[in-house]
Formats: structure tokens, sequence, C-alpha cells
């Protein structure tokens, strides 16, 4: 390939970048993305002249509606309101109507994945608001070009003529990186969307080919140290984790061969002292350029970085994760980084994933294979491919390092956060991919460029379409309940299973009809009930999956819902269970009633068995296991002693004794009854099934109610509770509710 071909090339897919990124932003609804319903906020508020906000963990979302986004750095906010200025944006609270039941960051397979209830208003053509959104959206399109185009710069510098198997290989090894980038689904899909990521990126990535270029051409003058210094300090003003740059800076000053006239002949302790300036200019240029914003944070909330106050408001782990922790959200972590649209919760289907994680284990042996063929002399690395490599393999630990620990204080799992390291993530797909076969690496890139086009048609647009004016079946169960004289259920129709389980799934479908407008965006309750009324597992939202405002709903409008209902595995059963349904008005919690003065309606019966197998309810961190638990009596009085058996196995020796809580508490918090056990856990045999005996007396002056039983391993010198894992592997906490009881 010529090098005026590859130029062609390059630009044409930069510019197809630019129309791939659009394409997403059209088609993702507007406030859709990873919190862009707080991003936009902060745009709007700088657009209209509003200062750079104090945060406090109190604040409302009526003073507030930025949330943690007013903590970070604003850069990327100032140059979106730039964008968004010129139209008038007074109505944005209008259309960003937060749909209190969204499944943010939670896939669900009944949908409402909305975290907005759409208005008519964001429709084309666009005005008002939805335009000023619209053209903030263009500011991280643009950026998200730009990191394309450097993007292959950088490659250009990893993989210069002469590099790979064969010289005409490395103008598809770069073209590949960059097309590689520009379509993952993921980026692709942010791209699109306002997020402060989008700068954080593009100016990682401009650090990366400036610090490769720098050390091709051995360049530490003055110049390029402030270069990279401004490059620094304008990525710290986008996203405090850019301040990373100054440590790829500094790795790639100590890797440069310094090649001027002044320093060829340089002494080692004069090569030193050159790399040591340009250290200080480009960090002396860094603080110059974002100093003022750690200032700033250190005044107001004693922390450079200003972390305090963003995890005031976006809300702290209980306890900072530990690494089994982490890596029990390794799968999430993964996905995130291929592509979880929405707010984190619309998903490709699984195999999408298998295929693509599939496809970089691929690239993994390749890159494998070739630094085997490169040890055994075979096929020579050039001269200075080490350096580049241990210059990329560092810029990827540090993101990564930074992301485990800022994914330790607040759960932030998400795969994406490594994007400022995705111009070397691309190269060594490329480059892993080229190894195997030219055709693998070709295949490979057009299996992206394909997925990355249909993703927004096939999982984006759809999980927000508005149902239609007709029921999707006939169900066979009649209701005929009308609320409020004039929401009418129709029909029902569930799963009707012999062998319901704690931990299975089931779905409930509806049918409904509006008879008479309404006046309030009702929302729907689903309960599956015991036979004490006490809520076993529960499922609300808007109608229509989430996105119908059925204010704005004429009379005589028809749709179908499903809900799918999740029971927990720590269920107790064998019981029977009844649907529950009825309407709210989540403002207020005001019920609409029934003809019969009911507020809901009572239908239906399922059956849940036992558990039919031992495989354990709960680990823990230490190697205990919950094999299972029954209670008796199933309600309770004031006065009244409730008796919990547990079952337990040591998988391992157990290194500690630890106290085992067992307590009764309402929503509040407040607390009837508790009982601690000391444990000889040390004592326990490895594999053997340990019987416990819990004793809870509810209070004599205990209010009626629903109370929920609460379990909790802890240490008794100082408190610290056990974390708990469920049968997948995944965090379940370290407080764990085993069940709720009524007391009459």
């Amino acid at each position: 390939m010529s090098a005026r071909a590859e130029k062609i090339c390059a630009a044409l897919i930069v510019a197809a970048s630019f129309v791939l990124f659009s394409l997403y932003s059209i088609l993702t609804p507007l406030f859709e993305a990873s919190d862009e319903l707080w991003h936009y906020p902060m745009v709007q508020h700088l657009a209209t002249g509003g200062g750079l906000p104090v945060q406090r963990a109190d604040q409302a979302d009526a003073e507030a509606p930025w949330r943690q986004e007013g903590s970070q750095p604003p850069l990327y906010y100032w140059i979106a309101a730039a964008f968004s200025a010129p139209f008038d944006s007074s109505n944005w609270r209008d259309i960003r109507r937060i749909n209190p039941h969204s499944d943010m960051g939670v896939p669900t397979r009944d949908g409402n994945a909305n975290v907005v209830l759409h208005t008519p208003a964001e429709a084309w053509p666009w005005e008002r608001a939805t335009l000023a959104v619209r053209a903030a959206r263009l500011a991280s399109i643009l950026m998200s070009t730009a990191t394309v185009f450097f993007a292959y710069l950088a490659a250009r510098e990893l993989f210069p003529n002469g590099a790979g198997r064969r010289t005409q290989d490395t103008g598809l090894l770069r073209l590949a990186s960059c097309v590689i980038v520009a379509c993952t689904p993921m980026f692709t899909f942010i791209s699109g969307a306002i997020n402060n990521d989008n700068a954080a990126v593009l100016f990682s990535t401009i650090g990366l080919w400036w610090a490769l270029r720098l050390m091709r051409l051995g360049d530490l003058s003055r110049k390029s140290a402030a270069v990279a210094g401004a490059i620094a300090g304008l990525g710290a003003l986008s996203k405090s984790s850019a301040l990373g740059l100054v440590g790829l800076f500094g790795l790639a000053a100590l890797l440069t061969r310094p090649r001027s006239d002044e320093s060829r002949d340089a002494t080692p302790g004069a090569r030193l002292l050159i790399r040591g300036a340009f250290v200080f200019v480009t960090l002396a240029v860094t603080l110059l350029i974002s100093g003022w914003w750690f200032v700033r944070n250190q005044q107001l909330y004693g922390d450079l970085l200003g972390w305090n106050a963003f995890l005031d408001v976006v809300g702290r782990r209980d306890q900072p994760a530990t690494l089994a922790q982490l890596w029990s959200e390794r799968e999430g972590f993964v996905w995130a980084y291929w592509g979880v649209f929405g707010a984190m919760n619309v998903i490709m289907p699984p195999w999408i994933y298998d295929a693509l994680n599939g496809l970089a284990a691929l690239a993994v042996l390749g890159l494998i294979a070739r630094m085997a063929s490169a040890a055994l002399g075979k096929a020579p690395l050039r001269p200075d491919a080490g350096r580049k490599m241990l210059l990329c393999a560092f810029w990827v630990a540090l993101v990564f390092a930074a992301l485990l620990r800022w994914t330790s204080l607040t759960p932030a799992s998400q795969g994406r956060l490594m994007f400022p390291c995705i111009a070397v993530i691309a190269a060594a797909l490329a480059y892993g991919w080229r190894a195997i076969h030219r055709y693998a690496l070709i295949g490979a890139c057009a299996g992206l460029a394909a997925l990355a086009i249909v993703a927004p048609f096939a999982f984006i647009a759809p999980a927000y379409a508005q149902p239609p004016n007709r029921w999707t079946q006939r169900l066979p169960l009649a209701v005929n309940a009308e609320f409020g004289g004039a929401v009418r259920l129709e029909e029902a129709g569930f799963d009707a299973r012999d062998s319901l389980q704690p931990g299975d799934e089931v779905t409930l479908r509806l049918n409904w009809a509006l008879t008479q407008p309404v006046t309030r965006n009702y929302s729907v309750f689903v309960h599956l009930i015991d036979a004490h009324d006490v809520i076993v597992a529960q499922r609300d939202m808007y109608p229509g999956q989430g996105s119908l405002a059925l204010s704005e709903q004429p009379a005589g409008r028809l749709w179908s819902d499903r809900y799918t209902v999740r029971l927990s595995p720590l269920t107790p059963a064998p019981k029977q269970l009844r649907w529950a349904v009825g309407l709210y008005d989540h403002a207020t919690g005001e019920r609409p009633p029934l003809a019969d003065g009911d507020n809901r309606v009572i239908f239906g019966a399922l059956e849940l068995g036992s558990r039919a197998d031992e495989t354990p309810l709960l680990r823990y961190a230490n190697g205990v296991a919950l094999l299972s638990y029954a209670l008796e009596p199933s309600v309770l009085s004031p006065g009244t002693t409730l008796t919990i058996t547990t079952r337990w196995r040591a998988t391992r020796a157990l290194p500690r004794d630890l106290n085992i809580s067992m307590q009764l508490l309402d929503d509040g918090a407040n607390k009837i009854a508790q009982q601690d056990l000391g444990q000889p856990l040390t004592q326990w045999p490895v594999g053997e099934t340990i019987t416990l005996t819990h004793t809870l007396t509810a209070s004599d002056a205990a209010t009626p109610g629903v109370y929920r039983l609460l379990l909790v391993w802890y240490a008794p010198d100082d408190f610290a509770r056990l974390p708990a894992y469920d049968a997948q592997g995944q965090f379940a906490g370290d407080q764990i509710t085993l069940t709720r009881l009524r007391l009459r």
C-alpha cells in the first residue's frame, strides 16, 4: 500500500467515524447514555452563565441536578457549553423527566431501561433544549473523531515502515488500529453522548502519540516538554485520571536517547539532567494549566483530587473492595469495555461478548507466538520495539491500577474507563491478529465494523421503543379490574411452572387499556406475596416497559406489558405465592382504587418448592459457606420467639474465630430483636456440616409491620464485617437480608 493510498484510507476511516458516532447519537434518546442526565445539567449550568458548583452530599436534584459530575474537572463541560450556549435550553427540565423505576446499571429481561420518561418535544425537528443537548453531543462526536485520528498517528509510531512480517503489512496494521478504536461498540456509543470521558480519552491518545514521537525523534527539548505539559494539563482539566500522562511522559523521557546536537555526546550524568529538565518542564506546565483546579479542591474539600466530594455524592462502598470482590465483578467489567449501552443496562446477546472475548484471546495468542518467535531469533523485532512496548505496557498498567483503586472505593467496574489507553489496546489487538494471519486481522476488523454498525439498530433503538397501540397477544386469565375508573387491567398470564424454586425468575404478562384520559403518570406495581401478605418479590415500572406517560395517552390506548420478577435464592420454601397488582402516583404514593374500594387486584397461584440441590446460598471470604436455613414460626407477634436453624460448611481451614449476628429490623433500621453468637471457626472441621440455632424474641413494644431478618458475620475485636458472595461469585454484601417476616 502506497503512502498516498494509506493516507486516503485513513482520512476515509476518520470521516466514517464521525458518521458512525453521529448515528449512535441520533439513535440514542436524550439522556439515555451513561450518566448523561447528570452530565448535561453541568453543561447547561455553565452555558447559561453559572459558575463552578460547590458540592454537598445533601443537595437535591432541584438544587444540584449534576450530582457527582459537579466534582469533575471543568474543561469538557466548558467546551460542550460553548457548543450548546447559542440555543435556548430553558425547557431542559421538561424533557428530563426522570424515571424513578429505571434499572440503571442493571440489565433486565423485561425492559424498563429508559432513565427518563421521554416526550414528543425530543422529536425532529429539534428545538430549544433538545437542540442544545444535541449540540453538546456534537462536541463529544468531534472529540472522539479526533481521537481516532490521533490513534492512527500513534499507530504510525508503533508500526513504522519495515515493522511486522512484511513491509506492506505496516500500513494495514496502522489502519486496522484506528478501525478497532472507532468500531469498539462501547467507544462508539460514548462518543455520541455527553460525557467527559471523551475529552479525557482524546488528550490521553494525543499524549500517547506525543510520547512515542519524542522517543522516536529523541526530542527532549523544552518545546517538546512544554507541549507534553500542555497535553497533560488539558487532560487533567478533563478528568483527574489523565494526570497519569505526567508519568507516561516521565517514562518516555527515561527511555529516550537524546539526539540533539547538544546532547549527542553528553555524559550519562548530563543526559540524566536533560531528562530531569524535561520532566520538570512537563510538570511545571501541567500545573500551570491545571494546578488551580487541584488547589480549589484542597481549599473546598481538603482533598487535591476532589474525590471526597465526589464519593459523598455518588456513594462509597461500605468497605473498600478486596481483590476477590473486584475479581467477582470481572464479567461486567469486560462487557462494559465491549459495549453495554444506555445507563449501563442495555446489553447485547451474551454470545457476542463471548465472540469478542474469543477474538481478544486469539490476539493474545498471536502476540505470544510473535514474542516467542522474536526470542528464538526467527523474526527479530526492530531495535526500538522493546522501548515502545514497555511504554505502552506501562500506560495500560497505570490506567488499570488507577481504575482498580477507584473501583475499590465506589461501585464503578466499567471497562470503558480503560479507554484512555484504547489506542494501545487496539494496536495490540491488530498486531496479535496479524501475527496469526493477515486475513485474521481483516476478518476481525470487518466483524467489529459490522457489529458497530448494527448495534444501534438491533439493541439501542428497540430498548426505548414505545409499545404499539394494541395487545401483542391474548392472555388466558381474565382480570377485568379498573383502577380509578380509567385504567383497566383486562387480562393476565404467567409461567405456570410446577418447579419454581428460590432463585428462579417468573414473568407476568398483562394487557391494559386506558378507558378515560388521566392527569397523572401512574406507575405499576407487581408483587408476589405469601400467605401472610409479605412481599416476597416485586417489580415497579411505568407502563409500556417504562416508556409510557399515561397523562399523554388518549382514551382507548391499548398496550401489553411484561414484568419479570426474580425470587431471591434466600427465599424460604416451600410456600404458596400470589400476584398483587396495582397503580400508584410515585410523587404522592396515592393509589387509584378499584370499584370495591381496594387498591390492588390479587390473582393466580404459584407453588414455590424447596431447593433441589445443596449449592451454597452464600460463600464468605474466609471460606464459610451457608448451605441452608429454616425458621419457625413464619409470622410473629410481640414477645414471640423466632427460631432460625442455619447449616454451614467450612470449605477450607478457617483463619480466625468470628461472631455471627441475627437481627430483626424494620425499614427504618429500628431493631426489635438481636442475638450474637461467638463461633470457634478455627475448630470447624473442613467439609463437614455445622448446624447453628438462633433464637430471637421480638420486643413486647414492637409495632405491627414487616421486618427483615439480617445476617452478619463480624470480628469481635474491631467489628469488621465479613463480605459474602452469591452462588455466581458476585459480591452480595456484608449485611445479608435473609427474608422478611410479618409481625401482627
